[in-house]
């Protein structure tokens, strides 16, 4: 399959251009730290970070100095488990993340900067996060017991809503762009990665409702999108991409926006040589719906076990 609809972040110095990143531009989107032996794989705790990774992050924040201030009222409240101590470690990091974004939203709101380096420095701490996604996304679909996935996966939907708050109320103030169709724009974010034989799962998460298209009305409006690859494999291989969306359907009471898993298909180019992408210009796709959610959005967490449902089935 050729690459998916994804105009957000594209190579260093380039602007969004294109409905669809090209190969380099998908995986420099999903890079994160983990194993580099693909022969540890088959179990998805081998793509945990270590604790040791998120500390050393901690300790050299990218943004402010003062690394002191109190827990927020938003963080998670994880359950002393004596059997399972990598909770209380879990639940410093999501203070020292949550805290962070609070400095990092008082420094931003000061406005002494242009949009493009507002928008670097509002990357480059979204980017330190992907540790802690990828330590709880991992963690969360190894051997642990459904009480501990739940905190974990507790604590990563709430620091994706700490995070897309913080890049909406930027947004809001005009400190950066959503819209994916501008240089430098920030539409979504890196939110966890793992890997569940035979698969490895990489997501990211839009801060609104965006169109599935940028430059194409289709009705569809992408809020999730998964990187579905197989392992042993790199990501340019053979990557399926699959987005939760939302649609507005009329019915006899009313409007109501509907939630589906799909499927980005490739029209054009038909195939992966770079240089047909390069002088594609716009490459097109389109959404094949896959499964039917309902009228209620889901977590980031119920998203994602659909999927691996989806891709489960699949294999059968």
């Amino acid at each position: 399959m050729a690459h998916t609809s994804d105009t957000g972040a594209h190579r260093a110095g380039m602007a969004h251009t294109s409905d669809t990143p090209g190969p380099e531009q998908e995986m420099r989107q999903s890079e994160c730290p983990g194993p580099e032996d693909s022969r540890c794989a088959e179990e998805a705790h081998s793509a945990v970070p270590s604790l040791s990774v998120l500390t050393a992050v901690m300790l050299a924040p990218p943004c402010g100095d003062d690394t002191t201030s109190s827990c927020p009222g938003d963080t998670c409240c994880l359950e002393e488990s004596a059997s399972d101590p990598r909770l209380s470690s879990v639940k410093q990091h999501m203070h020292f993340f949550i805290n962070k974004a609070d400095d990092l939203h008082k420094q931003l709101s000061k406005g002494v900067s242009n949009r493009e380096d507002n928008t670097a420095l509002l990357a480059s701490f979204l980017f330190t996060c992907q540790p802690i996604f990828n330590y709880l996304a991992a963690t969360a679909h190894g051997p642990v017991s459904d009480s501990v996935r739940s905190q974990l996966l507790e604590c990563s939907q709430i620091l994706c809503n700490k995070l897309e708050n913080l890049v909406l109320t930027c947004a809001g103030s005009r400190l950066v762009s959503l819209n994916e169709a501008e240089p430098q724009s920030i539409s979504h974010f890196h939110i966890g990665q793992f890997r569940l034989s035979p698969f490895s799962v990489t997501i990211f998460w839009y801060c609104r409702p965006t169109p599935f298209l940028a430059q194409a009305d289709t009705g569809f409006h992408k809020r999730m999108r998964w990187n579905v690859g197989q392992l042993g494999e790199t990501e340019t291989d053979n990557t399926e991409f699959y987005f939760l969306c939302c649609e507005d359907v009329d019915t006899l009471s009313g409007g109501v926006r509907m939630w589906s898993i799909g499927q980005w298909i490739q029209v054009s180019p038909e195939t992966d040589d770079i240089e047909e992408w390069i002088l594609c210009g716009v490459p097109q796709g389109t959404y094949l719906k896959r499964m039917i959610l309902g009228s209620e959005e889901p977590s980031c967490g119920d998203a994602t076990d659909c999927l691996l449902q989806l891709i489960m089935l699949d294999q059968k």
